[in-house]
């Protein structure tokens, strides 16, 4: 396998950036680091509209990235290989099927994107916001390999691959929950996980996703049952 040209201070200054990191142990910390080196050398990154992609914008993608992999392996991340980085948000084209068999078309002005078989799509300048504003617990990254990693048992439906049993039992947490925060959004209740989480199942496990990493408590304290679903498959007891 090829080495990166590694430099420790590009992957300091991303766990000094982001506090959930301070709390790994120094074991899980050495672990993450060459779960992002490898993760380093198997992706290729793709930089459009003369983004500023630099090395150390690439270090910050990777250990997001990774940060799934850390007790579920190096595997989650795997079956892709492309990144592709606009400086900031940028726009899809999109198809839809009515009832009817009209085909409407249309465009989405996007932060970040995954494809099915395919790169993940991200904006420069929406990491940079999430490593500006840490207390939100918003990552475009995460959320985006959320989604991947929901699709690798063939279906993005917001429950990720698991026994038959386990993912029944997740599919009620994250329907419950889903259907909790359409509610508050509807009667306009507080709530502390993001609204677009509402849009889909799917975007819930997404968004879910980044709040179990960036904030668990918050989402332990909102959600009890999804959060105890998505520990045990993040990190898997054995």
């Amino acid at each position: 396998m090829r080495r990166y040209p590694w430099r420790e201070a590009w992957f300091q200054s991303v766990l000094h950036r982001v506090p959930a990191l301070q709390r790994l142990s120094a074991q899980d910390i050495a672990k993450l680091r060459e779960l992002v080196k490898e993760f380093l050398v198997e992706k290729q990154f793709h930089a459009k509209h003369d983004v500023d992609l630099t090395e150390s914008l690439k270090v910050k993608i990777a250990t997001l990235a990774c940060l799934p992999a850390l007790y579920l392996g190096y595997g989650v991340v795997q079956g892709w290989y492309d990144i592709v980085i606009y400086p900031d948000t940028f726009i899809a084209s999109r198809s839809r099927t009515d009832a009817g068999g009209i085909v409407h078309e249309y465009s989405e002005t996007l932060a970040g994107e995954a494809w099915q078989q395919g790169p993940i799509v991200l904006s420069a300048a929406a990491i940079e916001r999430d490593f500006a504003n840490p207390a939100r617990a918003h990552s475009v990254v995460l959320h985006e390999v959320a989604h991947k990693i929901d699709g690798l048992d063939a279906q993005v439906d917001g429950v990720p691959p698991l026994p038959a049993s386990q993912a029944r039992t997740f599919a009620r947490a994250l329907h419950a929950a889903f259907d909790d925060l359409t509610l508050k959004l509807q009667y306009g209740a507080s709530h502390a996980i993001d609204a677009y989480a509402a849009h889909s199942p799917e975007e819930f496990f997404a968004v879910a996703t980044e709040r179990y990493f960036l904030a668990p408590d918050s989402l332990q304290q909102e959600y009890p049952a999804l959060f105890t679903a998505m520990d045990q498959f993040y990190r898997p007891r054995v």
